[in-house]
């Protein structure tokens, strides 16, 4: 640790690390780590609204608009109006979008037996019990 009795430097830290590592192993794609993590989504629910992909990928709905901007750029999905209510934006992928599914999952197996080699599986359910707590922590204090 290099923080030592700084929680939150250190979660800092390994995320600022995890996500270079993501970067490195995403990039070949052509892709951003926040661009594969909506691929992902999409490959598990194709038509997801802006507003339901957002929280797939742990966004503000506010801050899809760019995202969907250069996915759209470079032909991975394309933007309809919801037919039930025309305020919404449904996400589809297109060919392009779907030709690289085998790619994208090939890599999130890849980064999966990364961690499964580094973390025995009894640590990881503890650090992802640690995870919930830490997201759930209420900032009133009381």
């Amino acid at each position: 640790m290099r923080f030592e009795g700084c929680v939150v430097t250190n979660i800092e830290q390994a995320y600022r690390n995890l996500e270079r590592v993501y970067e490195h192993m995403v990039s070949p794609l052509g892709l951003n780590v926040l661009e594969w993590y909506a691929l992902r989504a999409l490959y598990r629910q194709d038509g997801l609204s802006a507003s339901q992909l957002a929280a797939q990928v742990c966004r503000h709905p506010s801050s899809m608009t760019a995202l969907l901007d250069r996915m759209e750029h470079k032909g991975l999905v394309r933007r309809q109006i919801a037919p039930d209510d025309r305020r919404s934006v449904q996400i589809f992928l297109t060919e392009q979008g779907q030709a690289l599914r085998e790619q994208v999952l090939t890599v999130a197996q890849r980064l999966e037996h990364l961690l499964d080699e580094k973390v025995p599986p009894d640590e990881m359910r503890a650090f992802l019990r640690v995870l919930s707590v830490l997201q759930s922590l209420d900032a009133s204090f009381e």
